[in-house]
């Protein structure tokens, strides 16, 4: 199903064996079930246009892995399926892979999906690890989800404190897009933890989802006396950089610096919001301009040949979530959903694209986190967070 990478992987053959799977001592030897078919199947539940991204981290690991070998041999054939944030749509690829014989689902690409998926993988006794879903409840249906992405709280608690402590903001608005639980779980955690910082939330507005034009917003936050010193914008759709572009325009002059979470990581932003973003900061969960790994900087200049582009956060996290199942897979003595399951959860001092430290009682990845930045009409590295 895969073609083998035709650069230079073959010339890392000997790195990827030897860093791909760090992490653990020994790995024994995994004892492939006699029903197993001649493949090692992986199901990937993902979003084709919105990130999209996450299939290519996901397809690169795992011809990184079966250029090294595979499960000890055995190759792994990823089975597809494409969602566009449709849970039941989710929930019916889910059971497909599941009748095919999958051990592992990666993703869906975001939280609605996977709250719905893992309780279909819970069923079935399946793990599924998550690729870009950072909503807490997607762990809650029981001990075979796996969350691969950082929370929202997590985000909004250090964006939050990186805008007092780093910036000197005393003051904030906030922007909220009503009804999308991202926004307003960022939002939440974004205000509780300012206020613990000292800082005051001057006003908060909102906007349902497609808004254009934000002047009922702009003109309530130009109204605050005195100016805010920044807006937070938790924003997830490609509207949302117009309410930056429009707010630092000549109408409304707004001089607030502009904070987000890692929906702002998109490939258009810039496009959208143009010079306007200029200065503007967000938290993220990767930025290939980062201090990385070995493994870490490998996959930035096989992801940059192979894709033509340099990877974002979610091309991370589906690069992440895949070497971690993998990983998990090898360190099987029994390659069963269970005690893959189980080494999911014993994971410990991942160093990928991304640092994992671990798996909470809650099966959430203990992680780093970046700061990025737009400057000069790109964006940029700015700082990292670790664990």
């Amino acid at each position: 199903m895969y073609s083998r990478i035709p650069f230079f992987v073959s010339l890392f053959t000997f790195f990827i064996t030897s860093i791909l799977f760090s992490g653990c001592e020994r790995i024994p030897r995994t004892v492939l079930p006699e029903d197993l078919d001649t493949t090692v199947k992986i199901g990937l539940i993902y979003s084709p246009t919105d990130p999209g991204t996450t299939r290519n981290g996901v397809e690169l690991a795992v011809a990184l892995a079966n250029e090294a070998g595979g499960i000890n041999g055995a190759q792994i054939e990823l089975l597809f399926r494409e969602s566009n944030r449709e849970p039941l749509l989710s929930v019916q690829h889910a059971k497909e892979l599941i009748d095919t014989g999958v051990l592992v689902i990666l993703g869906p690409d975001y939280s609605d999906e996977a709250v719905e998926v893992g309780m279909v993988a819970q069923e079935h006794g399946i793990p599924m690890m998550t690729t870009y879903p950072t909503n807490p409840k997607v762990t809650r249906n029981g001990n075979f989800s796996f969350q691969g992405a950082i929370r929202d709280p997590d985000q909004a608690r250090i964006i939050a404190k990186f805008a007092a402590q780093e910036l000197n903001a005393m003051t904030a608005a906030v922007l909220t897009e009503t009804g999308d639980s991202y926004s307003e779980e960022l939002s939440e955690t974004f205000i509780e933890d300012f206020a613990a910082q000292g800082g005051t939330i001057a006003t908060h507005q909102f906007y349902e989802m497609g808004t254009i034009d934000y002047t009922e917003q702009l003109t309530a936050i130009n109204t605050v006396d005195p100016a805010v010193d920044i807006i937070f914008l938790a924003g997830l759709g490609s509207e949302f950089p117009l309410a930056v572009k429009q707010a630092k325009s000549v109408e409304f002059g707004i001089t607030a610096t502009f904070l987000g979470g890692d929906g702002w990581d998109r490939p258009d932003l810039v496009e959208i919001g143009g010079t306007a973003l200029e200065g503007s900061f967000f938290a993220n969960h990767f930025s290939p301009d980062a201090q990385l790994s070995e493994l870490g900087n490998l996959f930035v200049n096989l992801y940059t040949e192979k894709f033509g582009i340099v990877p974002n956060g979610p091309a991370a996290l589906g690069f992440d979530s895949t070497n971690i199942v993998i990983e998990a897979m090898r360190r099987t003595t029994d390659l069963t959903p269970t005690a893959i399951r189980d080494e999911i959860e014993a994971t410990q001092n991942y160093n990928g694209a991304m640092i994992v430290s671990h798996f909470d009682q809650n099966r959430y990845a203990i992680k780093n986190l970046v700061i990025n930045t737009v400057k000069d009409g790109k964006i940029q590295f700015h700082q990292s967070i670790t664990p």
